[in-house]
């Protein structure tokens, strides 16, 4: 014996109809929650001061929805520098160095591209990059007794438009420029990040607001 159960009719069309607008009501919920989760990341790194630049390195992309399935992702193009101010980690030398080096503002800037780990734009020379700068080598300078330490670049000269530092040549001390020592690296054991994000309290809360996104969607296609 055989017995065969069917639903047809206007119920079966009417059942389609609303799994293809709870289909949709997803995928409009997934993007809400994708583009809320993108711009109160930003929020927070902007509300903790660190800037609309680290701000805008949150990221956010919505993928093609399917029958079974809607999805979007966040992510950001500087993972070291969120984590650091996400965790509040204490970052020691490398390689077997004693020392962190701090730069001061009076470090020239790199040139636009040059990459840091972690993939983000890294803004300031180092201190080896400073010394084929001015081909000359960085001083230190250790108070006695303290646990810090400075790197001086030596005979250096204010740059005419008021920006930043140039060698010591004949010309420009002709000029009247007077030749100067200038602090370019604070150099410390080790520094500890303040912890001034928290990602997992964001997220959280977007995952605590996406039912409601979908059912809103859900109702007004209803």
């Amino acid at each position: 014996m055989r017995i065969t159960l069917s639903l047809g009719g206007n119920a079966a069309a009417s059942l389609r109809q609303e799994a293809d607008s709870l289909i949709a009501a997803a995928a409009e919920g997934v993007a809400d929650a994708t583009t809320a989760l993108e711009q109160t990341l930003r929020r927070q790194v902007v509300g903790a001061g660190l800037g609309q630049r680290l701000a805008g390195t949150w990221r956010s992309q919505l993928f093609p929805p399917t029958a079974t399935k809607a999805s979007g992702e966040v992510w950001t193009v500087a993972p070291l520098v969120i984590q650091g101010f996400d965790e509040g980690p204490t970052i020691v030398a490398r390689n077997g160095s004693r020392w962190l080096a701090i730069p001061t503002a009076n470090v020239p800037p790199r040139s636009w591209g040059s990459k840091a780990p972690g993939g983000h734009p890294r803004r300031l020379m180092t201190p080896v990059e400073v010394e084929a700068a001015f081909n000359r080598d960085l001083r230190m300078v250790q108070p006695p007794g303290r646990p810090v330490a400075y790197l001086i670049m030596d005979q250096l000269v204010a740059a005419r438009s008021g920006r930043g530092f140039r060698q010591a040549t004949s010309r420009r001390l002709a000029q009247g420029r007077s030749a100067q020592p200038v602090l370019m690296f604070v150099l410390v054991p080790q520094v500890t990040l303040s912890k001034r994000l928290d990602i997992a309290g964001v997220v959280a809360a977007v995952e605590t607001e996406f039912p409601g996104m979908i059912e809103r969607h859900f109702e007004q296609g209803a």
